[in-house]
């Protein structure tokens, strides 16, 4: 069995650009493209793995803020493999992979954990259900936010924006006006004032959970990703916050439907819900 990752709305994960696939046709023939035969690891073709941990390796739980999809796919007759990855010329997408199947992956992904491993396998699925924002719940999201800032020591209050864009034009707006006052917002906001706990990056890096480059233009999945780093660190001793000081309140919020939530001005966090 073959798969193929993409982003929520079935764009390349890495490159992104147009959808590759309707989401509708099945099974659906991707176009013949050119195809790099050489022995280099990294070509030109339609890429996919064979093993779906290694996929996730390479493109993401959530590169863009919600959970990627996985297509289970056939190559045509041009087939390579290069080390853990494979590439041909065209692909026939026959299926998108069950939950099963994909928590399975997850399962294997976060073997590397020992004994955090099977901690690890249900926070991780349970960021990947809640980026998908199953819920429309106003109250809810203001309950998760006023948690969270509760749990991270902040007295802050809220303020709901429209869009993301204007929620981001007016943090924008403020580190203008007073950059060391973002950034200490910034920095409160992301917990990070336990200077340890960057030691995690670490642990998620030698790890080579996800391909974190394709995450960092996306709020949410830099917040499902600190948060995560923050729990290895925790259960391993390597800092002495509590293990879920990160994912209190937030986690709830995105499940509810929360787009993005960040630093506007002093003592206040935006946020606004998804479309």
């Amino acid at each position: 069995m073959y798969y193929k990752i993409v982003t929520h709305d079935l764009r390349p994960p890495l490159q992104s650009g147009d959808p590759i696939w309707d989401g509708k046709t099945l099974p659906f023939i991707l176009p013949t493209v050119r195809l790099d035969t050489s022995d280099a690891e990294c070509g030109s073709g339609w890429n996919y793995v064979s093993d779906l941990a290694t996929g996730f390796r390479i493109a993401g739980l959530w590169p863009t803020g919600r959970p990627s999809r996985v297509l289970i796919v056939e190559p045509d007759n041009t087939h390579l493999q290069r080390n853990d990855k494979c590439r041909a010329a065209s692909l026939t997408i026959l299926r998108e992979a069950a939950i099963t199947e994909i928590e399975e992956g997850i399962v294997i992904l976060s073997m590397p954990f020992g004994k955090y491993a099977e901690e690890m396998v249900k926070e991780q699925i349970a960021w990947r259900r809640a980026l998908a924002r199953p819920r429309r719940d106003t109250a809810q999201i203001e309950a998760g936010l006023h948690l969270a800032l509760s749990t991270r020591g902040l007295d802050w209050t809220l303020k709901r924006f429209d869009s993301a864009w204007a929620a981001r034009a007016a943090r924008d707006a403020w580190a203008a006006r007073d950059a060391w006052a973002a950034r200490d917002a910034r920095d409160a906001w992301a917990a990070w004032d336990a200077w340890d706990a960057w030691a995690a990056r670490d642990a998620w890096a030698a790890r080579d959970a996800w391909d974190a480059r394709a995450a960092w233009d996306a709020w949410a999945a830099w917040d499902a990703w600190a948060a995560l780093c923050v729990y290895v660190a925790s259960r391993k001793g390597w800092v002495t916050i509590p293990a879920n000081r990160l994912t209190i309140g937030l986690r709830d919020s995105y499940e509810a439907g929360l787009a993005i939530a960040i630093p506007v001005s002093a003592n206040v966090l935006g946020w606004t819900m998804e479309d």
